[in-house]
């Protein structure tokens, strides 16, 4: 009985692991895409441009991918993958470039398939993503192609992490003295350039620029420091 209990323990093990490994759903798909294109946070676009079949296979998942009957985070987890996929896509299919904003109509013109519909880049982020959730994490999970975007992560974005995986986004982007740079001397702040962008729903959120970012920092910043903003570097964040 225990020899039995032993063989099924270890069946049931290699079972688990086997669904660890599972790449049949979307989401692992794009996990296994992002792990062998990205590297610290850069695309090396120019390999994809050679070599495309398997970035356009994730396109085509994405364009008859079905998240509207699932929960919220399910849908929030599809639409960052699609947004940070559909960069690479439309970056690569244009490439070489040196920053999305060569593309005209890069965000707000374009249009992808996306679970049966016809919609931009800007299409996803305000309606599919912020409209629904009101949560300005989900800034700093997309990448838009630029060294000034929060680098794009090399990891996919899964419904039943996400709460865990914005959180630790956002603490790990505001961390960055790249983009939240506190100078203490002069008691100000330089924050980047989304934060002004969408200072609407940080200050929603939070009350203040400062109380958001504080929200995320392991170092709180005094809240009576001056604010201000980064220029935004729109270099492709290529390799």
């Amino acid at each position: 009985m225990r020899k039995f209990l032993f063989i099924l323990g270890t069946a049931c093990s290699i079972c688990s692991f086997g669904q660890s490994r599972d790449t049949t759903t979307i989401f692992n798909k794009f996990n296994s895409f992002l792990l062998d294109e990205v590297v610290f946070g850069l695309v090396d676009y120019e390999k994809l441009k050679t070599n495309p079949g398997r970035l356009n296979a994730l396109v085509n998942a994405i364009a008859n991918y079905n998240p509207k009957d699932s929960t919220q985070d399910h849908q929030t987890a599809f639409y960052i993958n699609a947004y940070n996929i559909l960069v690479i896509k439309q970056i690569t299919d244009n490439y070489p470039i040196n920053s999305p904003m060569d593309v005209k109509g890069f965000f707000k013109v374009k249009t992808f398939k996306v679970a049966g519909e016809a919609i931009t880049l800007d299409g996803i982020e305000f309606t599919r993503l912020i409209g629904p959730t009101k949560d300005p994490r989900i800034h700093f999970a997309l990448g838009c192609g630029a060294r000034s975007c929060p680098f794009l992560y090399d990891n996919a974005f899964y419904p039943d992490k996400l709460q865990e995986q914005l959180k630790f986004r956002a603490s790990l982007i505001i961390d960055r003295p790249n983009y939240v740079y506190v100078d203490e001397q002069n008691k100000k702040v330089t924050l980047n350039k989304i934060f002004d962008w969408y200072s609407d729903q940080f200050n929603e959120a939070a009350g203040s620029l400062l109380q958001y970012v504080n929200l995320y920092r392991f170092y709180k910043v005094p809240t009576d420091y001056k604010v201000e903003f980064q220029e935004y570097d729109w270099t492709l964040n290529d390799r």
